[in-house]
């Protein structure tokens, strides 16, 4: 079995078709750009086949199979100078599996409304000021299918507004699916396909839809002395002609509450650090994301568990 699964997903990442790189802009619901969770960021977001906790919601549902405790976490950041990005997400056994209920903002407020010309005197005339944000709620159910294979589950109920602007809602629906499979104690192996189906409908008419995005990631904990090594790595694809693949890895040293984390991004490195005192946690991650702030991003986390 376990031969079988490696010559699968080395044949899937070996056959990727190497498309010319036209842009892919649009091709993502924005509010879901942003990613979750400080550990996973800290770590490249090489998280698909770790998931272990209340980010498995956004990483991978299927990873809510992991999931023996109540917890809880939170996360503000602020993406640009006018932007911030919200995210909170609690998990709980239920059913034999866990259920999970999270939620997600994008929110820009107070944005001067103007004209397109200047007036006679070279001035900017300013119609008024509106809003923007975008919500993504988020319900998630995952388990065991057979032993070491788990699937799971996220619906995505979508939102976003602009005030003081004719038609400026859109209201709209996506779902993610996952598969989670631990051949042994220390490796997994991750799949998630996210926008499986999806629609966003807008006041004006106008509907849009994204391709979908899949993931496949492996993950492995190497026991080194007294501490635990976990190395990850990710490849997803927009699953439309004309999008190269995009890449991601992951490392997490922990010892005794304390973790330090390291990631490769999109052509950037991340980093971060975490401590644990088994029912509180705290995480930092240092990001470099360039299409969504004009500087590095700290994402901070807190995370609670009982």
């Amino acid at each position: 079995m376990k031969k079988t699964i490696f010559t699968l997903i080395t044949i899937i990442i070996l056959t990727m078709p190497a498309y010319a790189d036209t842009g892919q802009a649009g091709q993502e619901i924005d509010v879901l750009k942003a990613g979750v969770g400080a550990r996973a960021l800290g770590m490249g977001g090489a998280f698909v086949a770790i998931a272990d906790g209340a980010d498995a919601p956004y990483w991978n549902p299927a990873g809510l199979s992991q999931v023996d405790l109540h917890e809880i976490t939170t996360m503000q950041t602020k993406l640009s100078t006018d932007a911030d990005h919200y995210y909170i997400s609690y998990v709980q056994p239920f059913m034999g599996g866990a259920l999970g209920v999270s939620w997600i903002q994008v929110g820009l407020g107070d944005i001067a409304l103007t004209e397109a010309a200047t007036n006679e005197y070279n001035e900017v005339v300013t119609r008024g000021i509106f809003s923007y944000f975008s919500n993504a709620y988020m319900l998630s159910y995952g388990r065991n299918l057979i032993k070491n294979l788990s699937f799971g589950l996220t619906a995505k109920y979508l939102q976003a507004s602009m005030s003081d602007i004719s038609s400026g809602e859109a209201y709209g629906y996506s779902l993610t699916a996952g598969l989670l499979y631990k051949p042994s104690k220390n490796l997994s192996i991750g799949l998630k396909v996210d926008e499986l189906i999806n629609s966003q409908k807008w006041g004006t008419g106008t509907e849009e839809n994204v391709p979908a995005k899949w993931r496949l990631g492996m993950a492995y904990l190497l026991p080194l002395f007294n501490t635990n090594f976990l190395l990850s790595g990710d490849v997803s694809q927009v699953a439309k002609e004309g999008y190269l693949a995009e890449y991601c890895a992951g490392a997490e040293w922990k010892m005794d509450g304390l973790s330090l984390r390291v990631g490769y991004l999109n052509d950037a490195m991340t980093a971060g650090a975490g401590f644990s005192t088994g029912r509180v946690e705290v995480d930092y991650a240092y990001v470099t994301q360039t299409e969504l702030s004009r500087e590095n991003v700290h994402r901070i986390s807190l995370t609670g568990r009982w």
